[in-house]
C-alpha cells in the first residue's frame, strides 16, 4: 500500500512537470516534446501505483507498457529539437502518430502484444506473458530509444558551452535510467516472476527531475 501511494505521488508530480513544460515554454519545440515525454513517464509510474493499490494486473501491465512506449515515441522528436530544431513539427508528426495509433489500441483492446493473465496478485509478483507481436513492440521501443540517444550524442559533439553541458547531463541521466528501467520492468518480468517493477518507477522520479532541471536551466 505504501509503495502504491508513493508511486502515485511521484506520478502526479511528473504529470504536473510535463504540463508545466507544455504551458511554460509554448513556443519552444524541444520543451513541448519533453513535456509529452514526461507525461508518458507519469502514465508508466501511475500504472504501477494503481496496480499495487487495486491489485489490478491489467492496469499495471497494459497502461505501463503504453507509458513506456510513449517515452520512446517522444524521445525521438525531442532529440531532433534540442538544443535547436533540426526538423519541423510537421516533419516529426508521422513518427508519432503511427505508433500511437498502433500501440495504444493494441495494448488496451487486444492480446497481440501481451496476453490477458486474469486476476493476479500484483504485489506478490508478476511475469510478462507475451503475445504474437510483443517482440515487434519491443523492437520499436529499442529502435526509437537508440535513434533518439544517437541524435542527442551527435548534437553534443557539434555543440559547445552551455548546450554541450546540457546534452552531456541529459544523456547521462537518460542512459542510466534506461538501463535501470529496462532491467527491472522488461527483462526481469520476462525471465522470472518479479516483485521489483516499482524500482524503475521510483528511479524515474530522480532522473526526470534532474534532466528537467538541466533542460530548464538557462
Amino acid at each position: 500500500m505504501t509503495i502504491g501511494i508513493l508511486l502515485l505521488i511521484v506520478a502526479v508530480s511528473q504529470l504536473i512537470l510535463g504540463i508545466w513544460f507544455l504551458t511554460r515554454y509554448q513556443k519552444n519545440q524541444a520543451t513541448m516534446w519533453y513535456g509529452y515525454f514526461a507525461i508518458g513517464i507519469a502514465l508508466y509510474v501511475a500504472s504501477n501505483g494503481l496496480g499495487y493499490l487495486s491489485n489490478n494486473f491489467y492496469i499495471a501491465e497494459r497502461f505501463g507498457w503504453i507509458g513506456g512506449l510513449m517515452t520512446a515515441i517522444f524521445i525521438l522528436p525531442f532529440s531532433y529539437s534540442f538544443p535547436l530544431p533540426k526538423k519541423s513539427v510537421n516533419e516529426l508528426l508521422p513518427f508519432i502518430i503511427w505508433p500511437l495509433a498502433v500501440f495504444v489500441p493494441g495494448f488496451l483492446l487486444t492480446n497481440i502484444f501481451v496476453t490477458d493473465q486474469g486476476i493476479i496478485d500484483y504485489r506478490q509478483g508478476y511475469q510478462t506473458l507475451t503475445g504474437p507481436y510483443f517482440w515487434f513492440a519491443l523492437t520499436f521501443f529499442g529502435i526509437y530509444w537508440i535513434w533518439g540517444l544517437v541524435n542527442l550524442f551527435q548534437s553534443m559533439q557539434k555543440s559547445d558551452g552551455q548546450h554541450r553541458w546540457q546534452l552531456r547531463m541529459i544523456l547521462s541521466g537518460l542512459f542510466v535510467s534506461l538501463i535501470v528501467s529496462v532491467a527491472f520492468d522488461i527483462v526481469l518480468p520476462l525471465v522470472s516472476k518479479s516483485t521489483l517493477g516499482w524500482v524503475g518507477s521510483m528511479f524515474s522520479a530522480i532522473w526526470l527531475g534532474f534532466t528537467s532541471y538541466v533542460i530548464a536551466k538557462k
